[in-house]
C-alpha cells in the first residue's frame, strides 16, 4: 500500500490519474482530501463502487511510475556529474604535463647557457626594481600645493 510520504511526493501525479481514470470526482472533493491516502481511498469507493485494493493497486502503480521518474533523472544527474568530474580531471592532467614540459625545457636552457640566463634574470630584476622603485618615490612625496607650484 502507498504511505503517505509517497502519496504527498506525487500527489499532482496521482491527481492527474485520479480525474482520468474517473471524471466523477471533483477538484474540491480531491482538494479536502489532499494528501490522505486513507480519505482519497475512501472517496474513489463512494464515487466508484471499486474495491479497496483495486483503488490501492492504482495508487501503488502511480506512485512507483512517478518513483521511477525520480530515479531516472537522479540517474541521469549522477551519469552528468561523473562525466564532469572526468573532464576536469583530464584538464587537470594536460595543465600538468604541459607544466611539466615547460618546467623542463627552462631547466634544459638554463644548463645549456647560464650566464644569458643569468644575464637575462639580472636585467628583469633590474627593470622590476626599478619600476616599482618608481612607483613608490612618486607616492611617498606630497602633491605641491597650488601657491607651492607658483612661487617657485
Amino acid at each position: 500500500m502507498v504511505t503517505k510520504q509517497e502519496l504527498s511526493g506525487s500527489w499532482n501525479k496521482v491527481v492527474g490519474t485520479v480525474k482520468e481514470k474517473y471524471g466523477q470526482i471533483s477538484d474540491n472533493e480531491l482538494r479536502q482530501v489532499e494528501g490522505n491516502v486513507d480519505q482519497l481511498v475512501g472517496l474513489v469507493q463512494r464515487k466508484t463502487g471499486q474495491s479497496r485494493e483495486q483503488i490501492e493497486a492504482m495508487l501503488d502503480e502511480c506512485c512507483q511510475s512517478s518513483d521511477s521518474a525520480v530515479q531516472r533523472a537522479k540517474d541521469s544527474a549522477s551519469q552528468y556529474a561523473e562525466g564532469a568530474g572526468e573532464y576536469v580531471r583530464e584538464q587537470y592532467q594536460q595543465v600538468s604535463n604541459q607544466a611539466q614540459r615547460g618546467y623542463q625545457q627552462s631547466v634544459q636552457t638554463l644548463s645549456r647557457r647560464p650566464l644569458e640566463s643569468a644575464g637575462v634574470a639580472f636585467g628583469i630584476g633590474l627593470v622590476a626594481g626599478l619600476a616599482i622603485g618608481l612607483s613608490l618615490s612618486s607616492r611617498s612625496q606630497p602633491p605641491e600645493s597650488f601657491w607651492q607650484r607658483r612661487w617657485s
